[in-house]
């Protein structure tokens, strides 16, 4: 499938999302994860830095189709190697078809699918800290693997208690968010239709 990128969203704050074929996942453990969770003592405190919730005002035909993305995920070692804070950024966006597409912005309209718009955005920072014992020796690489994994990983519940309180608040149908797995056989990004398709377990 085409990347629906490219395409930003006003209504986003500038962003730009990506779409893939399946559950947010990665295939192999990155190198340097095993050695920061060998020094891992504990979570310390999640914070959502950042939360913005966008909807069109428009009235929408049959069932949402919602997608995922993670934007960006960073780390920073302290000084001493006792502490490790890991920021990370995610996205979700709904789409459905319209009444009327010639009343929606071209920058909103579902251009790979025909009748369908953004119709709702979701955005959140979160910043995590995490105890360290002797983290010192740790690289730039460890901390980024890290962060980009287990990061997420920490973030993912509370942002899907972010998006599914947005959605219902507006009056929209909350749709199911997908659990990140670590790691699996999975691409990294998400649709609602493809988790919903997957045989339960």
């Amino acid at each position: 499938r085409e990347q629906f990128a490219g395409r930003l969203c006003p209504a986003a704050g500038g962003l730009v999302m990506a779409k893939e074929d399946s559950a947010p996942a990665n295939t192999a453990q990155p190198a340097g994860v095993a050695a920061v969770v060998g020094r891992l003592r504990q979570i310390e405190q999640v914070w959502q830095l950042q939360g913005d919730f966008h909807r069109l005002p428009i009235s929408v035909q049959g069932d949402c189709h919602a997608e995922f993305a993670i934007f960006q995920t960073s780390g920073e070692l302290a000084d001493d190697g006792s502490e490790l804070v890991a920021t990370v950024e995610l996205g979700c966006r709904l789409t459905a078809e319209v009444e009327d597409t010639a009343v929606i912005p071209e920058e909103f309209l579902d251009k790979d699918n025909g009748g369908r718009a953004v119709i709702a955005f979701v955005h959140g920072s979160y910043m995590i800290t995490y105890g360290l014992n002797e983290g010192g020796g740790l690289s730039d690489d460890d901390v980024g693997a890290f962060c980009a994994v287990n990061g997420v990983h920490t973030a993912w519940p509370f942002w899907r208690e972010f998006v599914t309180s947005s959605l219902t608040r507006s009056g929209l149908e909350a749709v199911p968010v997908p659990p990140f797995t670590i790691f699996g056989s999975h691409k990294p990004a998400v649709t609602s239709k493809d988790a919903e398709s997957k045989p339960r377990g």
